[in-house]
């Protein structure tokens, strides 16, 4: 009974852990309010906030290996928040993850990956992709200065409306890779909180996946926030085209 006692205290502070500390570029918080029916918002069965997923095929998604603990569903069509309290999707908008088909790195900025897949909703017997749309990923090369998006369901204390529902933002890519240890680190200047952790990180001209946020690092006077550049991490991409070619067939 202690060990069960331990191991939910454990999951509820992992999740906490995401709800945690802001990473703001400058001075304001510039996040809106969005309604991407692609993105969907991680959680526990008991819970309506945890991380944020991505789709990109009829069952495959995206987020972070460190949002492991809440690979369990997601929300899509998700309401706005009440009294900074996340609402529930509808029935028809929720999909459970196939366990047996997350692969995953968590080892930090650069190394911050999962991908799986969902089972169909159990009203509807409809995969998300097929309902929700999905976006394209690219393993092209990306260059410094280029803008870029980010949407997921980050916190928002004082937010009514905005804490863990779904906002966005746009800012440019500050880093794209580099040599040895940083080839598959993305830097970025988009808003993010706790929450926003396994978000997409889209290239704003081509609306195509070219990494994954994991990680803060923005301050009031500079920084950058951090996550998984696709294009030189070959066992994430061996993952992402596993997981599509597997919707394929």
């Amino acid at each position: 009974m202690t060990k069960m006692i331990l191991g939910v205290l454990t999951l509820v502070a992992s999740i906490n852990t995401y709800a945690d500390g802001k990473s703001i570029c400058g001075n304001n918080d510039d996040r809106i309010l969005s309604f991407e029916p692609k993105v969907g918002r991680l959680s526990t069965m008991t819970d309506n906030k945890g991380c944020t997923a991505t789709l990109i095929g009829d069952s495959c998604a995206i987020t972070a290996g460190h949002c492991k603990p809440v690979l369990i569903r997601a929300e899509f069509n998700t309401p706005i928040s009440q009294n900074e309290q996340p609402q529930p999707s509808a029935d028809e908008d929720v999909y459970l993850i196939d366990q047996d088909s997350i692969k995953l790195q968590d080892e930090g900025p650069g190394k911050d990956w999962a991908v799986f897949k969902f089972k169909p909703n159990l009203l509807t017997g409809k995969l998300p992709g097929q309902v929700q749309g999905y976006y394209d990923v690219s393993f092209d090369e990306v260059s410094k200065g280029q803008k870029m998006r980010i949407t997921g369901y980050g916190v928002e204390r004082g937010d009514a409306t905005g804490n863990f529902a779904q906002q966005t933002h746009t800012g440019k890519i500050v880093k794209a890779g580099g040599i040895l240890f940083g080839k598959t680190l993305l830097k970025h200047t988009a808003d993010t909180s706790g929450g926003n952790s396994g978000s997409s990180i889209i290239l704003e001209a081509t609306q195509e996946i070219i990494g994954i946020h994991s990680h803060a690092g923005c301050t009031r006077s500079g920084g950058a926030n951090q996550g998984t550049l696709l294009n030189k991490h070959k066992e994430l991409v061996a993952a992402i085209r596993a997981c599509i070619n597997s919707d394929r067939n």
